[in-house]
């Protein structure tokens, strides 16, 4: 008697909806130490003070946490996942920390600050040049004369071909992730498939991010016709200035001053 093949249940979910509890262990962590690392080194480089600031894309809260601890300053963490903003009210429990749910194409802080960060792809998450034009428009609005954009961005000189899929695995015990990464050139569109599951549950998970690389020459470009100097175009990895065709890029902008 043949057997009959039963295909796994599979629950599609928002983005970070679900990943947003196991976010840290899987993602957050390892990347926030890098992040805070190449922050410290860029900020003492170029000499950038501020006595206020925002993380946009702030995701679960730990640069954000960071800022606010390390630096003295008052901070706004602000993304559009509520469920990784609950998180992060867990993981700032600081006063001097207001998280904020909007839209950065929206962005509206209650006053202008001295200094943005924006981490871990939050730029590439907009897909279109109308859109991450419309958000460069909004954090010059809500920066003060003379402050500071620093931001990361993965751009078109990918590993990956168009034909293959990358696996990563994530987290173990209860709860275990896996990332299918997808890179399309010919788009230059990185799709992200996350799929969890549990040993208890027949049932897995699955949230879909997609994420489009963009340029440095293309997105410097785009910043100075919004009002912005460009003072630095880093190699995230070395942390020379870019050359050549770097992976990751972390760029310094700053708002001209009155």
């Amino acid at each position: 008697m043949a057997m009959e093949f039963i295909a796994p249940q599979r629950y599609f979910a928002r983005p970070y909806s679900q990943l947003a509890s196991t976010y840290d262990i899987a993602l957050g962590i390892p990347n926030f130490i890098g992040t805070r690392a190449a922050f410290e080194r860029l900020v003492r480089r170029y000499d950038i003070r501020f006595r206020s600031a925002a993380d946009i894309g702030c995701g679960t809260g730990l640069f954000a946490c960071y800022l606010s601890q390390c630096w003295g300053v008052p901070v706004f963490g602000v993304d559009r996942s509520p469920e990784m903003l609950a998180v992060a009210t867990r993981n700032c429990t600081s006063s001097n920390v207001c998280l904020l749910q909007q839209d950065i194409r929206c962005l509206r802080l209650p006053y202008p600050v001295d200094l943005i960060t924006a981490n871990f792809d939050t730029m590439n998450h907009l897909l279109t040049e109308l859109d991450l034009r419309l958000a460069f428009r909004r954090i010059w609005e809500n920066l003060r004369p003379g402050g500071h954009f620093i931001f990361d961005l993965i751009t078109p000189c990918q590993p990956l071909g168009g034909a293959q899929t990358y696996i990563r695995r994530l987290g173990s015990g209860r709860r275990r992730a896996a990332q299918h990464i997808r890179w399309n050139p010919w788009q230059r569109i990185l799709s992200i498939f996350v799929v969890m599951d549990s040993p208890s549950s027949k049932v897995s998970t699955l949230e879909a991010h997609r994420e489009r690389a963009y340029s440095p020459a293309e997105v410097g470009g785009w910043l100075m016709n919004g009002g912005f100097l460009i003072r630095a175009v880093h190699d995230a990895v070395t942390l020379r200035m870019a050359t050549g065709c770097p992976q990751r890029v972390i760029v310094i902008a700053r708002k001209k001053p009155m």
